[in-house]
């Protein structure tokens, strides 16, 4: 009687007992009919890989050239990114210095600097307004209606 344990606790049902025994079917894993498979993975990728002849590529159907965007607003869309950017940077830049250091000179100046660079985006993106009005004024009024924009007759009214 080399056991310590009650008899009871010897015939209780161990789930563990299972996984040690070498001869249970515990885990089964299936298996997968390989009809014509080849010798393995990589026989099957090396054989994908020799079978392709090289082709040419396909052309994009999107194109992906910069002259599909005018290089008037091109300009102008990534000077107003960076100066609105900068701007942004300098009033948080601004608020932080006020607020943790009390520096008020320098959040001043970061203030002034923001505020510059917001008077430049305002006016780059009313002179491209101008240019595009320009350019559309030139083309006529027919251009103007292709495009989905009403216009009103004028009327003399000398009264």
């Amino acid at each position: 009687m080399g056991s310590d344990r009650p008899d009871d606790e010897r015939d209780e049902y161990d789930p563990e007992e299972e996984f040690r025994d070498p001869e249970s079917d515990s885990l089964t894993i299936p298996q997968v009919s390989s009809e014509g498979a080849g010798g393995g993975f990589w026989s099957d990728i090396r054989e994908d890989f020799e079978s392709e002849e090289p082709t040419e590529p396909a052309e994009p159907e999107v194109s992906t050239d910069e002259t599909d965007v005018p290089t008037e607003l091109r300009e102008t869309f990534w000077a107003m990114v960076l100066f609105i950017n900068g701007a942004v940077l300098t009033y948080a830049l601004a608020a932080l210095f006020l607020v943790f250091e009390g520096a008020t000179r320098t959040a001043g100046i970061l203030v002034v600097i923001g505020l510059a660079c917001t008077v430049f985006t305002a006016r780059r993106y009313r002179h491209y307004q101008r240019y595009v009005d320009a350019d559309d004024d030139e083309s006529g009024p027919d251009a103007s209606s292709d495009a989905g924009v009403a216009t009103t007759p004028e009327t003399d009214d000398d009264t």
